[in-house]
C-alpha cells in the first residue's frame, strides 16, 4: 500500500517492479466524483484482460461481503510482513524510469532562463510527480496554479477536472497572461491523462486536442529518436481505432509501422507485448484521443508523469527554433495534411438510457445507413464480430479485430464515422475522423457529418 495518495501510472509501475500478482485503484479519475471507480491491474502492470475481469466479477457475485471476507488488523498485518508500506523509494525507482525517456536535455537547458510554463494537477495526484520531473529536466520557470496545487477530492475550482473540457484551465490561462507563459499544462486528479494550451500569436490561449497532442509528440519524438540515435529498427506506433489517421501518416511517412487496437491500454499493453515478444516490433509511442499517452517500457497504462516532460521538452524544443506548438501543429498539417476530428457525446442517463444506447446500437447495426450527410458509405465494419461489409456489392470479408460493441462506417469521402457506447458514463459516442483541402474544409467536413449525429437522439 502507497503511504499516500499517487499517480496512477506509479502503481501500473510497482506492480512490475516488486513482481506483483496484481494492484488495485481506487479513483474517479477525470469522471464525474460519483462515478468512482476501481481500477485493477495484473501482473504486467496492465488493465485487466476481458477474461480476468470476468472471471473476478463472476466471483464477486458469489461472495457474501459481510460474511465471506477475512479481516486483520491492520497494525498486526504489518508487524506479521503482510502488509508493506511504499513511499519515497518507489518514488525513486519510478523517477529514474521516466527521467531515462529524456532525449534532448541540452536543448531545454538552452532556453531554460526564457521558457515558462505553467502547471496545474487539478486538486489530484500529479502535484509532486510532475513538477519533481520537470525540475529534472531543467525547467527554470515553472508557475504551478496555486489554488489546484491542493489535494481536494471535490475538485472546488473547477465544474470538471477533465484535461479534455477546456473550461477547467481558465485559472491557469490567467495565471499564464500574467507571468508571460507560451505553455500550459494539466493532468487529470489521478495523473494518467495530460492536456495542453498554447499561447497563438494573437496573443490568446488554444487548446490542442489529444488527437493533435498525439501527432505532435509522435512526430517529434521520431526526430528527437533519430537525431539522438536511438530510434529502434522496426520502430512502431499504436493508436486506438477512434484516433486521428493523421497518427497513421506521421509513422508512415517516417517508416515506422502503426497498428490500431481498441479503445483503452489494456488493447494498447497488449498489443505492444505481442509485438515486442515476437520481435515483430518496438513500440516507442501508444496513444488514444482521449488525451492518454504510454512511453517507455516500464509501464503498462496511459502515463501523465512521462507525457509532461516529454511534451515540455518537446515545447522548449520549438520554443528554441522561435515557435509555439501551434506554429508547430500548422507545420505538420502542411507536411502531412490536413485532419479533423470531433467526438459528439449522446447522453443517456437512467434505465430508459440504457434501453435507448442498446437499440440505437441495434438500429444502426440491422439497417446501417447507406449514406451519411449526403455521402455514400463505402463499407460498414462491425468490430463485434469483425466483418466487414461492402456497401455497394454486400460481399462480406473480415478484419483483425473483433469482440468489441463498435460500428464503422467508411464514407465515400474518406471520412470515418464510428460509434459506441461509453465504457463508463452513460452515452453513446461518435466520433467523425476525416480531412480536407484546407483547414476550413476540414472543419466543414466535421460540421456536416455532425448535423446526421446530431440527428440520432430523438
Amino acid at each position: 500500500i502507497f503511504e499516500s495518495l499517487r499517480p496512477t501510472p506509479e502503481l501500473s509501475f510497482a506492480v512490475r517492479e516488486y513482481h506483483c500478482q496484481a494492484g488495485i485503484n481506487v479513483t474517479a479519475s477525470h469522471n464525474p466524483k460519483e462515478y468512482n471507480g476501481y481500477k485493477v491491474y495484473w501482473q504486467d502492470g496492465a488493465q485487466l484482460p476481458p477474461h480476468h475481469a470476468d472471471a473476478i466479477a463472476k466471483r464477486l457475485s458469489e461472495i457474501d461481503i459481510f460474511n465471506d471476507i477475512k479481516r486483520m488488523d491492520y497494525d498486526e498485518a504489518v508487524k506479521a510482513g503482510l502488509i508493506e508500506v511504499l513511499g519515497a523509494g518507489t518514488d525513486e525507482k519510478f523517477l529514474a524510469n521516466v527521467m531515462a525517456q529524456v532525449n534532448d536535455k541540452a536543448t531545454v537547458e538552452k532556453v531554460a532562463d526564457r521558457f515558462k510554463m505553467v502547471y496545474t494537477p487539478f486538486h489530484g495526484t500529479g502535484h509532486k510527480l510532475i513538477p519533481e520531473a520537470l525540475g529534472r529536466l531543467g525547467v527554470k520557470h515553472l508557475l504551478c496554479v496555486p489554488e489546484q496545487m491542493v489535494i481536494d477530492g471535490d475538485f472546488p475550482t473547477v465544474v470538471s477536472p477533465n484535461p479534455e473540457n477546456p473550461e477547467g484551465f481558465y485559472l491557469a490561462v490567467d495565471l499564464a497572461k500574467k507571468e508571460g507563459a507560451d505553455f500550459i499544462l494539466g493532468s487529470d486528479p489521478d495523473a494518467d491523462r495530460v492536456g495542453i494550451m498554447v499561447r497563438t500569436r494573437d496573443g490568446e490561449f488554444k487548446v490542442i486536442t489529444g488527437n493533435q497532442t498525439g501527432v505532435l509528440l509522435l512526430d517529434y519524438l521520431i526526430g528527437a529518436k533519430k537525431r539522438a540515435g536511438t530510434l529502434p529498427e522496426k520502430a512502431v506506433a499504436l493508436k486506438t481505432i477512434v484516433t486521428t489517421e493523421m497518427a497513421r501518416k506521421v509513422a508512415e511517412v517516417n517508416g515506422l509501422r502503426c497498428f490500431d487496437t481498441f479503445t483503452g491500454f489494456k488493447f494498447l499493453a497488449e498489443k505492444k507485448d505481442k509485438l515486442e515478444n515476437s520481435g515483430e516490433g518496438k513500440v516507442i509511442f501508444s496513444y488514444e484521443e482521449s488525451y492518454g499517452y504510454m512511453l517507455g517500457d516500464y509501464v503498462r497504462d496511459k502515463d501523465a508523469v512521462t507525457a509532461a516532460l516529454l511534451l515540455t521538452e518537446m515545447a522548449a524544443w520549438y520554443a528554441d527554433q522561435g515557435k509555439t506548438l501551434a506554429d508547430a501543429l500548422d507545420g505538420l498539417y502542411k507536411k502531412y495534411g490536413y485532419y479533423a476530428e470531433h467526438t459528439y457525446n449522446l447522453v443517456m442517463p437512467g434505465l430508459d438510457g440504457l434501453k435507448d444506447m442498446a437499440n440505437l446500437m441495434k438500429g444502426l447495426r440491422e439497417n446501417p445507413p447507406t449514406e451519411i450527410s449526403g455521402v455514400k458509405a463505402v463499407q460498414f465494419k462491425d468490430y463485434s464480430d469483425g466483418s466487414v461489409t461492402d456497401c455497394a456489392t454486400g460481399a462480406k470479408s473480415a478484419m483483425e479485430l473483433s469482440g468489441s460493441n463498435v460500428l464503422r462506417f467508411e464514407m465515400e469521402d474518406g471520412t470515418s464515422v464510428i460509434v459506441r457506447p461509453s465504457g463508463t458514463e452513460p452515452k453513446i459516442k461518435v466520433y467523425i475522423l476525416t480531412q480536407g483541402r484546407d483547414a476550413a474544409d476540414a472543419q466543414a467536413n466535421v460540421d456536416k457529418y455532425g448535423a446526421w449525429v446530431k440527428g440520432l437522439q430523438k
